[in-house]
């Protein structure tokens, strides 16, 4: 997806590397579990980023020049969504949580591994999408988990959409580079989908 990457001067920028940090939280045993269904995020969001950041390899430069470039891209925390019970004594509390991701990026020298820039976006489910989902049989009798691979797909894409823009924004990337489709398995479910297809196009400087 990130097939071209153009810049005036015409440098390389090479796939550093792609890691997902594995979840250590509590949190995790509930909301990835179902009682016919249990969900491995984090293998599924690291073929995601492989997808979605589809550039040459770093590693494969022999020789590589005073202007090229490697590309980090790390999930540090990411959490799926779920609801509980959380007893105190004669006192019931709900704990809710939702979905989120976080998605940074460290755009480097490739010759002397210095940082050129770092940026990270944290992106949430919105509390309307979440509470549709939770007044449904499939949240309630839980024979799945509430939310599963497909909605933190459609999480991390948002996120790494709005990563470039961030770039943008701060003057390190500029339009027509790199070239980000929004494939329909990727719009998440009839829930969070939303209309059309997008197609974001930037360079970096």
């Amino acid at each position: 997806m990130f097939s071209k990457l153009l810049r005036k001067t015409k440098p390389n920028v090479y796939l550093g590397s792609l890691a997902v940090a594995p979840r250590a939280d509590i949190k995790r045993h509930i909301d990835q579990w179902g009682m016919f269904e249990t969900e491995d995020l984090d293998s599924g969001l690291r073929q995601s980023l492989k997808e979605i950041f589809s550039l040459p390899l770093a590693i494969e430069v022999k020789e590589p020049t005073n202007s090229d470039l490697g590309l980090d891209v790390i999930v540090p925390k990411f959490q799926s969504g779920d609801a509980w019970d959380l007893a105190l004594g004669e006192i019931g509390l709900p704990l809710l949580w939702r979905p989120k991701i976080i998605v940074s990026s460290r755009l480097f020298y490739l010759k002397s591994d210095k940082t050129k820039s770092t940026f990270s976006v944290t992106q949430k489910m919105k509390w309307n999408q979440y509470f549709r989902r939770y007044f449904t049989l499939r949240a309630i009798l839980r024979w799945r988990p509430m939310f599963d691979k497909q909605d933190m797909d459609y999480l991390l894409y948002q996120a790494c959409h709005k990563l470039l823009l961030k770039m943008k924004k701060n003057n390190i990337i500029y339009n027509k580079a790199f070239n980000i489709a929004w494939p329909p398995a990727l719009l998440g479910p009839p829930l969070l989908r939303s209309s059309g297809q997008l197609t974001s196009r930037y360079r970096v400087k």
